[in-house]
């Protein structure tokens, strides 16, 4: 689509806007907000922003993730999950990774970007309604906000799961100082410093700011391994004397991680025989993992800078406009990083002459360095108008909105010359480990690659130039019916993607260094309701359509001219509602999803009628998910709080490709089919100022092979591929683990503008020795203890 192309059809649809509330009755003034209480902000400024109270525990009432407007989260018609920054203060949680396990249905969350939501993966996150890469501290979030199903295609590509939104922190108007020190097991170091306040009050308006700074440290219980994370943030927020607000922030953000720990290894048994007809997957060396395989040479670094601007104002009692920008800088560099522990087998055949051929784990053979240089941005334009028809007995909100984004990868990868290089030599003499048999630990000291990189002496392995840029808007009407109790939405997400690689390397049919320019069009609807059958009980259903990205396709892949987009189709059903004056709320949720284009391996005759038959990649693949979510919040009583969050997944592929017929209705590897959490918080009012709260998650049996892996395939004569022998290492798992936190809060009695609070938290409380989903050792019990100093001038 061209450029005049599109401006045509948006100012069409901008005047199919305009006609609609044309002749709409005009809507009375808002009602004032209720005065806040003691400690709480008001945020509620436009139909953009949302409230930052919670009535339930540690859920907040109101989200924007959902329909990029404010909205209460019990009256969209679809499910979104709230985690806050006081939630993960309470627990003790300093690095939001894949330790944020307490949302059915979410794992594997990773500061590079990725997660798995609702049997999905996904390489992309958004921080504050913008594309992102990961890259984020835990210091300056103030909530974390999970949009499920594509009901997240409203901010474009998504996971067919959903979308993970990170939330800045927002200046406040009152003055405060916090300074918080913690401390604890595994080396973790942390200090924070967050100032917040007026910053300006003139005849412009006022203007707030908050400023928040940290550096984390943390040594694992592994040789070598460490971990250390720089935050910084600065936000400015200005409301004009019309009640219009202007946001201005910047964050930067860098992760230097130094031998990184490894996954454990593969185990194979050989079954004593000579054989590999029985030869058997059994498992993983657990008891290896806890080596660290890369050693002092050895690096794994992230970093962001990033700056948001967003101006929001009511024009009038109709209409209310948001305009915002981003733009953000993102780095990767690692080293060393391609040599961790390889497969182990066991029980091999005797030599000849007796002997039993020792038992080793091989680490990988060339070291590499790679270099992954990403920035872009990207603008939104969202115009909504709010109104009445019928005698005001229907009310409209019609959300137009534009959306630009931009991306842009350079992405060097270098490798050492070659197998004569002396340090190669020096490596693949010592990189093979030997094991003891039983235990399946090192029988004697680790020796690791002797030095850091020399690019003098190296040969590029990937170099390519990648730049993603994305066209799109979305028309969306709501209207509620019955004096509000049955809200109706429908709308349409258009895009236009456009793809230009480069690959400076080269591939098959390719003219290495030139231009591929490829277009992708999608338009995707969206429709659902929310029907109140009580004022404390409501049922609600959407369809929805979304397509997907992947951050692994490259110039190779658009080359392709069969290349299309991943897309995916979804239902999300249920109920919610609430009780005990609100102070109760819960969903419970059903979904089911089909994602397609998936690549996948096919098996063609080339040419037809040769017999002769060739794998090829195509994105032909399907995959199936469905399954049932049940979220709980309840303010119990003053004193005490709990909830609970669980999801079951059914996740597998229907379709993997002709090459390989027999992982059809295997399950998706690295996807958890239960997991959840339940905490409960507990105040007292006899014993001011303290707090305690318990928190317990689990993960569910996990299947972590591709549904192909250790499957040996012969192709006849007419095409059909058969499975000879298996080694059944598609069927492997990680065990399924439960794990407890328990922390406590005391504030010292005090006086003046400054408060003095201590904390202990107590993570992984039973000390249990877990394996993650990614084969990493989980996290041993680890004690914290906190300090912090609270400044707040003016209090009497």
């Amino acid at each position: 689509m061209t450029l005049p192309t599109r401006l045509t059809a948006l100012s069409l649809a901008a005047g199919a806007l305009l006609a609609a509330v044309a002749g709409a009755q005009t809507a009375p003034t808002a009602p004032a907000a209720p005065a806040p209480r003691a400690g709480e902000d008001i945020l509620q400024l436009s139909e953009f922003n949302v409230r930052a109270e919670s009535l339930n525990g540690y859920a907040p009432s109101e989200t924007m993730t959902g329909s990029r407007v404010a909205t209460k989260i019990i009256d969209l018609p679809y499910t979104v999950n709230v985690l806050t920054a006081e939630f993960f203060e309470d627990f003790g949680i300093f690095e939001l990774s894949d330790n944020v396990t307490q949302i059915g249905g979410f794992t594997g969350l990773d500061v590079g970007g990725g997660f798995n939501l609702r049997g999905f993966s996904s390489s992309s996150q958004l921080r504050d309604g913008f594309f992102r890469l990961g890259r984020y501290g835990s210091s300056n979030v103030d909530r974390m906000e999970i949009i499920k199903g594509s009901n997240a295609a409203i901010y474009g590509r998504t996971s067919p799961g959903g979308m993970l939104n990170m939330v800045s922190k927002r200046p406040k108007a009152r003055a405060g100082q916090k300074l918080t020190l913690n401390y604890g097991d595994e080396g973790t170091e942390r200090v924070t410093f967050e100032t917040t306040g007026p910053a300006v009050r003139g005849h412009l308006g006022k203007t707030d700011y908050i400023l928040t700074a940290s550096h984390y440290q943390k040594e694992f219980d592994m040789e070598y391994a460490r971990n250390r994370n720089q935050e910084y943030y600065l936000a400015l927020s200005h409301t004009f004397n019309d009640g219009s607000n202007l946001f201005l922030s910047a964050e930067y953000f860098l992760q230097m991680r130094h031998a990184p720990n490894s996954a454990a290894p593969l185990i194979t048994d050989l079954k004593g025989t000579a054989s590999n007809l029985d030869d058997e997957a059994i498992g993983y060396a657990v008891n290896l993992a806890k080596y660290n395989a890369f050693g002092p040479n050895s690096q794994l670094d992230r970093g962001n800078t990033g700056f948001n601007a967003v101006y929001d104002k009511k024009i009038s009692t109709v209409w209310s406009t948001r305009v915002a920008a981003n733009y953000y800088l993102a780095r990767r560099w690692d080293y060393n990083q391609n040599t961790g522990w390889g497969a182990i087998s066991i029980n091999p055949a005797p030599a000849a002459n007796g002997t039993v051929p020792a038992t080793v784990s091989a680490r990988g053979n060339m070291p590499n360095t790679t270099r992954i240089i990403e920035d872009g941005g990207g603008f939104q334009g969202d115009l909504l108008a709010h109104y009445w028809t019928n005698n005001r007995k229907l009310e409209h909100r019609t959300l137009l909105t534009l959306d630009i984004n931009d991306y842009y990868r350079w992405d060097p990868s270098l490798n050492y010359s070659g197998t004569a290089n002396p340090d190669i030599v020096a490596w693949n003499a010592v990189r093979t480990v030997a094991l003891d048999p039983k235990t399946l630990t090192p029988l004697g000291p680790i020796s690791y690659f002797p030095k850091w990189f020399d690019s003098s002496q190296t040969v590029k392995t990937r170099h390519q130039k990648r730049r993603t840029t994305v066209f799109g808007g979305l028309l969306r009407h709501q209207t509620s019916f019955m004096d509000g109790r049955l809200l109706t939405f429908a709308g349409a997400r258009f895009d236009d993607v456009r793809f230009r690689d480069r690959d400076f390397i080269g591939f098959t049919g390719y003219v290495t260094g030139s231009m591929v320019d490829k277009k992708v069009n999608l338009t995707k609807p969206n429709l659902g309701f929310n029907y109140k059958i009580t004022p404390g009980f409501r049922v609600f259903a959407s369809y929805s359509e979304s397509y997907f990205v992947s951050q692994n396709d490259n110039a190779q892949a658009h080359f392709d001219p069969t290349y299309k987009s991943e897309v995916a189709s979804g239902y999300d059903y249920g109920f919610k509602g609430s009780a005990f004056n609100d102070r109760l709320s819960y969903t419970v949720s059903g979904f089911y999803a089909i994602r397609n284009n998936v690549s996948v391996t096919e098996i063609e005759e080339t040419p037809l009628g040769s017999g002769n038959f060739v794998q090829i990649s195509r994105r032909d693949g399907d995959q199936l998910v469905r399954g049932y979510e049940i979220d709980v919040n309840w303010r119990v009583t003053d004193e005490w709080s709990a909830g609970g969050s669980w999801g079951h997944v059914y996740s597998i592929y229907t379709d993997f490709g002709s090459a390989f017929p027999a992982a059809i209705g295997r399950r998706v590897n690295g996807i958890s089919p239960q997991n959840g959490s339940l905490y409960a918080k507990y105040t007292p009012t006899a014993f001011k100022n303290f707090s305690a709260n318990l928190g317990v998650t689990h993960v569910a049996r996990t299947p972590t092979e591709a549904p192909n892996a250790g499957d040996t395939y012969v192709t006849t004569a007419t095409g059909q591929r058969i499975v000879t022998r298996s080694t059944n290492q598609w069927r492997l798992s990680v065990p399924s683990f439960t794990v407890w936190s328990l922390g406590a809060r005391y504030r010292l009695p005090s006086s003046g503008n400054y408060d003095h609070n201590v904390a202990i938290n107590i993570n992984n409380l039973f000390d249990l020795d877990y394996l993650r989903v990614n084969r990493l050792i989980g996290e041993k019990r680890a004690i914290f203890f906190t300090y912090s100093l609270n400044r707040n001038p003016g209090r009497r």
